[in-house]
């Protein structure tokens, strides 16, 4: 779940890239914090269809264009996902950043 989660957060970032809104303008958008957007495009965030439906709506797309959105180009901010071979590697490190941030901010 956590990568399906991650991938819909890089195809969101990517279109806010290309529509040139920045995460506090898409927290304006779509009556969400800045850390709710964050999460989001962190993957941490689950979305309900309604809100996905939002979402892709703001880019008009439709939800199967958002979750499956393949952007022309990989943003800088996601360069490092290129360099992995196998995305279960990929994961499994992004995995463990999260829990040493989440214990780190617990702390």
């Amino acid at each position: 779940m956590t990568s399906y989660g991650r991938k819909l957060g890089v195809n969101i970032f990517a279109l806010m890239q290309d529509s040139g809104i920045s995460r506090q303008g898409l927290a304006e958008k779509l009556n969400y914090s800045y850390r709710d957007v964050s999460r989001i495009l962190e993957g941490k965030l689950m979305l309900s269809p309604s809100e996905l439906e939002q979402i892709a709506l703001l880019f008009g797309k439709t939800k199967k264009e958002l979750l499956n959105y393949e952007a022309d180009r990989l943003v800088p901010e996601l360069q490092y996902m290129k360099e992995f071979s196998d995305t279960a590697h990929l994961d499994k490190i992004l995995d463990l950043l999260d829990d040493y941030v989440d214990l780190k901010e617990s702390v």
